[in-house]
């Protein structure tokens, strides 16, 4: 062996091993950190949260195949080129790691190819041509990104972001130095002689400029050098940038829970150790603190905030990458105040430490946690599988049961929510008031006590004025397909929803248990209901209470009893010479996935047709009433151009459909979006209606 290969074969070993040595010890420090947060099991069961089997489905999809990166379909198949092209250039550079540990890469850098190595030199030759063209379409992605960030200057990306310009630099090294060196390798024919399309003419272009067959190994060595030492480089800064979440986005998909996307944490308020909500950064659960790990920070949640879209000062973003650095900054304090000490003495020691994080950082502050509307537009967009509304309401829950901070109108809601069991605080007596007449089944009132179905009402159907209207109608749909029903009446209560959403865990739960007491002694197993609030909290929070009931909202049921035909659903008079649209509830659609029953609804009365916004289905823009917006003062910053009510940016992209009747399944919805139409003065030329509206208006 001689000095030059001793010395090739130190040096590279050296580089090897400091690389993967750092590269490990970051990825283990920043899990310890992760890990150093609150347990997190949102079931009962905790074995549902070992579900391996929905665990693998969750990375195979938005891992491997990257589903969640094609909602925007360019950028996902950009996406895809990159990330594809690193799936295979592992084989490449696997290869390159083993001649160099073996000392054989100054000889002959491909011996351990390991696809010649285990299927002969035609496999070896038919990959190195793949790498060649993988190579073009990871640098097409390259440039597309830099495109978007510094050209286009996307909404949500840092335009000054040195980490990305630092990783596209590197990740473009990689390519082209594979492929200046495939093509100076065909020059020399040192290792085989059958150049493909690409390398073959990389080789012209390396002859042309002088190099020849004795020059040119000396070239394609100085290209593996190049490829090895960006690898490696990329090993030691990858891990402590942003782009981590190559690493840790995996972690995210693999680690979820099945637990249904409406169904929140429940805190055991029985227990004295109990943490209230977050304020402190150890106090997160540690999904969250994954979550900051995980962000690439590339902004669509924020793009898709409909409080940020309307000059709110809320960014999802901001407050995933705040917590990822108070995570950074604040956790190692925490893990070294705990060390050693019992599970008090811990506690004690890290009560002392100054690791609070809200106001910490304006995205994190109070304002911008009380501005969203738990819409889940975010969540949905977000690549990497975070969750940013259980990071808010973690936040809103230390607000309002550690603090006792929420704005005056949310304190009326709530307190009506405790003395009357609804968010208006009209007398609790009354809530059956609104069925006057119908003959509907109250089931404490009758002596047959058995339905098929229990109807329930909600608050806004019983209370309010334009949604008892709704109540009555859909009462009318279900008595036309001589359906056994009966309702609860003053045994109904609030269902929680705004309360949890709201940060009042103490009212919700206490809310939740009395519901389900009344509801189980009726040995109730189906319920209906039309207030999609109402509906997520029923089917995806009661069980946590020992509320196990097949819910279905009334989009659903309208459109199976229509199916069935036990209705009629006339096409209406208007449907010829008018147009429709349908507003999706955040709720029934991007929370339980139903997008279709109400659509089929509507299209029954508008004759088939109907005439979509530029958001719609799982990219709907949310009314602006959810996570107990509907309670509180949405406030316009007059001296931004940009600012402006939720419902009034939704109501126009409904009215820039040319509609005149916007069809709506939610009570909040209707409200929100009538008050839209009214501000836009077009309230006598556009029709809100809800569903059950409609097809009551056209029925025999």
């Amino acid at each position: 062996m001689d000095i030059g290969r001793i010395l090739f074969h130190l040096l590279f070993t050296a580089f090897f091993v400091v690389a993967n040595v750092v590269f490990v010890r970051a990825i283990l420090y920043r899990l310890g950190l992760i890990f150093n947060g609150r347990p997190a099991f949102f079931n009962e069961d905790a074995k549902k949260n070992l579900n391996i089997g929905f665990r693998l489905k969750s990375f195979f999809l938005n891992v491997i195949l990257q589903k969640k990166n094609f909602r925007e379909p360019v950028r996902g198949i950009m996406h895809a080129f990159v990330f594809y092209g690193f799936i295979v250039y592992t084989i490449h550079t696997t290869s390159q790691m083993i001649a160099g540990v073996f000392g054989y890469a100054m000889e002959d850098p491909y011996q351990f190819a390991l696809p010649n190595f285990l299927f002969g030199e035609a496999a070896n030759h038919i990959y190195e041509q793949a790498v060649n063209y993988v190579s073009i379409l990871v640098l097409t992605g390259l440039g597309f990104f830099a495109w978007r960030r510094w050209i286009k200057k996307a909404k949500g990306l840092d335009v000054h972001s040195p980490a990305s310009a630092i990783v596209i630099s590197m990740i473009a090294t990689l390519m082209v130095t594979t492929l200046l060196g495939n093509g100076a390798k065909t020059v020399a024919a040192t290792y085989y002689t059958h150049a493909g399309l690409i390398d073959g003419a990389i080789g012209k272009l390396w002859e042309s400029v002088g190099v020849a067959n004795s020059s040119a190994d000396i070239v394609f060595q100085i290209m593996w050098w190049g490829h090895i030492i960006t690898v490696f480089s990329f090993m030691l800064y990858v891990p402590t940038s942003k782009h981590a979440h190559l690493i840790f986005a995996p972690f995210n998909y693999f680690l979820a829970t099945d637990t249904p996307k409406g169904q929140l944490s429940k805190l055991n308020l029985d227990d004295e150790n109990a943490v209230w909500g977050s304020n402190r950064v150890e106090d997160f659960p540690w999904p969250n603190l994954l979550d900051g790990m995980s962000c690439i920070e590339c902004g669509r949640c924020q793009v898709e905030c409909p409080a940020n879209r309307t000059g709110k000062v809320l960014n999802p973003k901001a407050i995933i990458v705040e917590l990822k650095h108070q995570m950074l900054e604040k956790m190692p304090e925490v893990a070294a105040a705990r060390a050693g000490k019992t599970p008090e003495e811990a506690a004690e020691a890290v009560a002392a430490l100054d690791t609070g994080v809200i106001n910490s950082h304006e995205g994190l502050s109070e304002e911008a946690l009380w501005g969203c509307t738990t819409c889940y537009a975010c969540v949905e967009a977000c690549p990497v599988g975070n969750n940013q509304v259980n990071a808010i309401i973690e936040m809103r829950r230390h607000l309002v049961l550690a603090e006792s901070k929420m704005s005056p109108e949310l304190q009326k809601a709530f307190t009506n929510m405790e003395n009357n069991s609804n968010p208006w605080g009209v007398g609790a007596h009354t809530r059956a008031d609104w069925a006057e007449g119908l003959n509907v089944k109250v089931l404490s009132e009758a002596e047959d006590k058995n339905v098929d179905v229990l109807y329930w009402v909600g608050c806004a159907g019983a209370f309010d004025e334009r949604n008892k209207k709704i109540s009555r109608d859909f009462v009318k749909i279900m008595q036309k397909a001589d359906v056994n029903f009966g309702i609860l009446g003053t045994e109904e209560g609030c269902s929680g929803d705004s309360a949890r959403r709201g940060g009042n865990e103490y009212l919700y739960q206490t809310l939740a248990q009395t519901n389900v007491d009344t509801i189980n002694g009726y040995g109730i197993k189906k319920i209906v209901t039309a207030c999609p609030h109402c509906y997520n909290t029923i089917k995806n929070e009661y069980p946590q209470f020992g509320g196990n009931f097949e819910v279905i909202h009334h989009s659903e049921y309208i459109n199976q009893l229509s199916k069935e035909g036990k209705i009629d659903v006339k096409v209406a008079d208007d449907a010829n010479t008018g147009k429709y649209t349908y507003h999706d509830s955040c709720y029934i659609g991007r929370y339980n996935n139903n997008y279709d029953n109400p659509r089929d609804v509507v299209k029954k009365v508008s004759g088939g047709k109907i005439e979509e916004a530029v958001d719609h289905h799982s990219k709907g823009l949310c009314c602006g009433a959810g996570g107990a917006q509907y309670w509180m003062e949405e406030h316009v910053d007059e001296s931004n151009p940009e600012s402006m009510r939720v419902n009034s940016k939704r109501t126009g992209q409904l009215l820039d459909t040319g509609a005149t009747t916007i069809a709506t399944a939610c009570p909040f919805c209707i409200t929100m979006i009538t008050d839209g139409v009214k501000a836009a003065e077009k309230i006598d030329s556009v029709k809100v209606k809800d569903i059950a509206e409609l097809v009551a208006e056209n029925i025999d």
